[in-house]
């Protein structure tokens, strides 16, 4: 799997035109997002640090009255009041660079406004404003699940699993962002980029991971099912494919070992923590094939050897 941060890019990428939506929708009403153009490897010196930084994402795209614009990406792990003026520093390097406007774009997973908001930097001298700088930022923590979950655009989807749970439990708004993902019709690559950005920012252990067993042994739509029960294998040829034996082979595992502990809860319900690690310390592929066979007739985890 890959880290946290390249799996947010990823899926930004993937789902530009809806981020557009999301994030600044009176522009994208006239920005084609679906045919933007990526730019690869945008690196500018961080000044006055001397820093080398690659920026985000930077996408051509066409503007219905303008043409061509650069759009600018920033993924953040947290908001912080540097960020406005960072932003100004890349847009203006990324014009002088390309010749083109620049939309700037942040995206906060914590803190930042609640939702998609404008925001502004400027310089003043005395009383003289001097510049003024405009960019988007879409906060992620503070924003209504459930409001993100009526949207039309897939992205809101998988975003809503960091969002404020209002009324729902972590367990049911796991399973809401997953029906709404598994009903859809999308590419099934595309569907996994969702699902699996779900997945991984919603995983728990004790009461959290029972309730949301208990759901999906009651979930009456059969692809909610599917999709949550084969996630571990998708997420297995992933890894296979990708890079070197030593690679392919702790992804086989993670994928066999996450796909075993799905089967033992709609099994037996609720697994106790000593199970789960008994299973997290199998190291071996054969092992974890022998105990995934168990599981179909075995009436208990001590019957499976566990």
């Amino acid at each position: 799997m890959p880290g946290h941060d390249q799996l947010f890019k990823d899926l930004l990428q993937a789902f530009f035109a809806d981020l557009l939506a999301l994030a600044v929708p009176a522009l994208a009403r006239q920005l084609d997002g679906s045919r933007a153009r990526f730019l690869e490897q945008e690196h500018f010196t961080d000044i006055p640090s001397g820093a080398r930084r690659q920026l985000d994402l930077v996408a051509e795209v066409r503007h219905a009255a303008v043409g061509r614009v650069l759009v600018h990406v920033e993924a953040e792990a947290s908001a912080r009041s540097s960020m406005g003026s960072r932003l100004w520093r890349y847009a203006m390097q990324l014009r002088l660079r390309h010749r083109r406007m620049v939309v700037s774009i942040v995206v906060y997973r914590r803190g930042g406004p609640a939702g998609a908001m404008a925001q502004e930097v400027g310089e003043r001298l005395e009383d003289e404003e001097l510049g003024r700088f405009r960019y988007f930022a879409l906060g992620l923590a503070r924003a209504d699940a459930e409001g993100y979950l009526e949207r039309p655009e897939p992205l809101a989807w998988a975003l809503a699993a960091l969002m404020r749970r209002g009324r729902l439990s972590p367990a049911e708004l796991k399973l809401a962002c997953l029906r709404r993902i598994a009903r859809a019709p999308m590419d099934e690559a595309r569907r996994f980029l969702l699902a699996n950005f779900v997945e991984t920012y919603l995983q728990w252990t004790g009461e959290d991971a029972a309730e949301y067993a208990a759901l999906l042994r009651g979930e009456t739509d059969r692809e909610v099912r599917i999709m949550a029960l084969t996630w571990a294998e998708k997420l297995e040829r992933k890894g296979e494919r990708k890079g070197e034996r030593k690679g392919r082979q702790e992804g086989r595992q993670e994928g066999m070992r996450r796909l075993l502990l799905r089967q033992m809860e709609l099994r037996f319900g609720p697994l106790a923590d000593d199970v789960r690690q008994r299973v997290e310390a199998v190291a071996s592929a054969e092992e974890l094939e022998e105990l995934a066979g168990r599981v179909l007739t075995a009436e208990s985890p001590a019957a499976m050897g566990l």
